[in-house]
C-alpha cells in the first residue's frame, strides 16, 4: 500500500514538473516573440533615439528570460548566440551615433546663427549703423567659439568679446561673456599660468563693469589657485605678478605693492626678477627697480648654459635701454658678449648683434659680425640689424645691411635634424625678414618684389601675411588690391589661417564689404572666431562715439 502511494506521488510530481517546464517555455517564448517584434520595429524607426528606446525595451525582455527562465530552450539559445551582449553592443553604437548627431545638429544650429548674424552685420553696415554691425559680428563670434575644443582659447576669445562689448557700451552682454569665460577657465586643468592670466583679465573687466561682488569672488579664486594649485615658488611668484599687472591697469596700486612683495620673496629666476623690475618702474619705484634688475643679472649668470645666460641678459639690456638706462644697457650687453665668446652659437650671435643694433651700438654689432663665418646666421644677423635701423628711420644704414643680408643668404636647407626639427629654406627665411623690413618703411614695391623671389611656400605665406597687415595700416588702397589678388592667385598657400589674415587686413584698410564677404570661405575654428572679433573691432573703430 505504501509503495503504491509513493508511486502515485512520483507520477503526480513528474506531471507537475513537466507542466512547469511547459509554462516556463511558454512564457519565455512569449517574451522572445515580443523582443523580436521590438527589434523589427527598431529597424523601421528613423530617429536614432527612438531606435535606442525600442531596442532597450527589447533588451529588457531578453534579460527577463535569463533572469526568470534560465533553463528554457530559448534562454540556452540566447546564451549560445550572445543575444544580450550583441543587443548591448548595438545600443552602445547607436548611443555614440546619437551623440555625434546631436553635436552635428548643434553645430548646424550654430552655423545658421552665425550666418544670420553676419548677414545682419552686412545689412547694418550698408545702412550706416556700424554700432549694430559690430554687435552682430560679436554675436556670431560667440556662437563660433562653441566649435572650438581648447578651453584656454575659448576663455581668451570670450574675454576679447567682452572687452569689445564693454567699449561698445553693451554692458549686460559683456558681463555674460565674462561668465562664459569663467566657465571655460574652470575646465582648464593643466595650464595653470594661462588659467591665472585669463582669470586676471576677467577680474579686470569686472572692475570696469563695476561688478564688485563678482570681482571679489574672482579675486579670491585667483589667490586660492596660486596658494593651493601652484607648488613651485617661482611659478607662484609669476602668478602674483600676473594679478599685480592687472591691478596696475585698474590703478589699484596698494594691491600691486602687496603682490610685488609676495612675488619678490618667492622669485628664483632671472625672468621673474626682470618682470618685478618692470612693474616697479611703472609704479615709479626706481631704486627698487634698479635693485631687481641687478638681481635679474646676477641670477642670469648662474645659469649653466651660455645660451640662456646671454638671452636673459639681452632681455634685461633691452628693458634698461627702454627706460633710458643707456650706459647700464650697454654694460649688460658687454657682459653678455663675454659669455658668447665661450660658445659661438650662431642663434645667440644673431640675437646679441640685433640687441647691440637696437641700443645703437653699431660698432659692437659690426665687431661680432666679423667673428661670424659667411652663411645663413650672418645673413639673418644683418637682416635684423637692418630692421633695427629701419625702426630708427636711418634708411642708409638699413639699406646697407639689408643688401648685405640678401647677397649673403645661402640657398640651402637648414634645420636641427638631430633634434627632430624639420628643414627650412635659409634663403626664404632671410628674404622674408628683409621683405618685412621694407614693408615697415613703406617700400611695398621692393617688399613685394622680394616676396616674389621666395620659393618656399612656408616663408612666402608667412611673409605675405605680415606684409599685408603692415600695408593695410600704411597704404590702404594697395592693401585692398593685394588682398583681392592673393585670394584669386594664392593657390595652395590659401588656408584658413591665411584667409583670416586677408579678411583682417581688409578690415584694417576699410574694405569691410569684402572682409565680410570672404568670411564665407573660412572654416569654423580659432582663426574664424578671431577674424570675426577683428572685423567687429575695426568697424567699431570707425565710429567717433563708440567709447564710454
Amino acid at each position: 500500500m505504501l509503495k503504491k502511494s509513493l508511486l502515485n506521488y512520483l507520477i503526480i510530481l513528474l506531471f507537475s514538473l513537466n507542466g512547469c517546464d511547459d509554462f516556463y517555455n511558454f512564457e519565455a517564448n512569449k517574451l522572445d516573440k515580443k523582443a523580436k517584434e521590438l527589434i523589427e520595429s527598431s529597424e523601421l524607426a528613423k530617429n536614432t533615439d527612438e531606435k535606442i528606446n525600442i531596442l532597450s525595451n527589447a533588451l529588457k525582455n531578453v534579460e527577463k528570460i535569463q533572469n526568470k527562465y534560465p533553463k528554457t530552450k530559448i534562454a540556452r539559445l540566447h546564451r549560445k548566440i550572445s543575444k544580450i551582449s550583441n543587443l548591448n553592443s548595438e545600443i552602445d553604437n547607436l548611443k555614440i551615433l546619437s551623440s555625434k548627431q546631436k553635436l552635428e545638429e548643434k553645430k548646424n544650429e550654430n552655423v545658421n546663427k552665425i550666418k544670420k548674424n553676419i548677414d545682419l552685420a552686412k545689412m547694418e553696415f550698408r545702412n550706416g549703423n556700424k554700432y549694430k554691425s559690430s554687435l552682430n559680428l560679436l554675436n556670431a563670434a560667440e556662437y563660433s567659439i562653441e566649435q572650438i575644443g581648447d578651453t584656454r582659447t575659448k576663455s581668451r576669445l570670450s574675454n576679447e568679446i567682452s572687452e569689445l562689448r564693454f567699449l561698445l557700451n553693451d554692458k549686460e552682454k559683456s558681463y555674460e561673456n565674462l561668465i562664459n569665460s569663467e566657465k571655460y577657465i574652470n575646465e582648464i586643468y593643466t595650464d595653470i599660468p594661462k588659467k591665472i592670466k585669463n582669470l586676471s583679465k576677467v577680474y579686470e573687466l569686472l572692475h570696469f563693469l563695476n561688478k564688485k561682488d563678482k570681482q571679489k569672488k574672482v579675486e579670491e579664486k585667483i589667490y586660492l589657485i596660486i596658494n593651493n594649485e601652484i607648488t613651485n615658488n617661482d611659478n607662484k611668484a609669476v602668478a602674483f605678478l600676473e594679478i599685480a599687472k592687472t591691478n596696475l591697469l585698474i590703478k589699484n596700486i596698494d594691491k600691486v605693492k602687496v603682490d610685488l612683495k609676495k612675488s619678490s620673496k618667492l622669485a628664483e629666476k632671472s625672468t621673474t626678477y626682470l618682470d618685478i623690475a618692470k612693474i616697479l618702474y611703472k609704479i615709479n619705484d626706481i631704486e627698487q627697480c634698479k635693485l631687481f634688475l641687478n638681481k635679474a643679472k646676477d641670477t642670469a649668470k648662474l645659469r649653466d648654459q651660455e645660451f640662456w645666460i646671454v638671452r636673459e641678459l639681452i632681455n634685461i639690456a633691452i628693458f634698461e635701454n627702454s627706460i633710458h638706462l643707456n650706459k647700464k644697457s650697454n654694460k649688460t650687453l658687454m657682459d653678455a658678449k663675454k659669455y658668447i665668446l665661450k660658445n659661438l652659437d650662431g642663434r645667440i650671435f644673431i640675437e646679441l648683434i640685433s640687441a647691440f643694433a637696437k641700443i645703437n651700438n653699431l660698432d659692437q654689432a659690426k665687431e661680432l659680425l666679423n667673428l661670424m663665418n659667411p652663411g645663413y646666421e650672418k645673413a639673418m644677423a644683418m637682416s635684423l640689424i637692418g630692421k633695427a635701423f629701419a625702426n630708427k628711420k636711418d634708411s642708409s644704414v638699413m639699406e646697407y645691411f639689408l643688401n648685405e643680408a640678401l647677397n649673403m643668404a645661402p640657398n640651402l636647407i637648414g634645420g636641427k635634424y638631430a633634434l627632430g626639427l624639420p628643414g627650412f629654406s635659409t634663403k626664404g627665411r632671410v628674404f622674408m625678414e628683409v621683405a618685412k623690413t621694407y614693408a615697415l618703411v613703406g617700400n611695398f614695391k621692393k617688399s613685394h618684389k622680394l616676396l616674389g623671389l621666395i620659393e618656399s611656400d612656408r616663408f612666402y605665406k608667412e611673409g605675405i601675411s605680415a606684409v599685408i597687415i603692415i600695408q593695410s595700416h600704411k597704404d590702404k588702397d594697395g592693401a585692398k588690391k593685394l588682398a583681392l589678388d592673393m585670394l584669386e592667385q594664392g593657390g595652395k598657400i590659401i588656408d584658413n589661417k591665411f584667409i583670416g589674415q586677408i579678411v583682417y587686413a581688409q578690415a584694417i584698410s576699410g574694405d569691410i564689404k569684402n572682409s565680410l564677404k570672404n568670411l564665407k570661405i573660412m572654416k569654423l575654428g580659432f582663426d574664424y572666431s578671431q577674424a570675426l572679433i577683428n572685423i567687429a573691432n575695426h568697424i567699431s573703430l570707425q565710429r567717433a562715439d563708440h567709447l564710454i
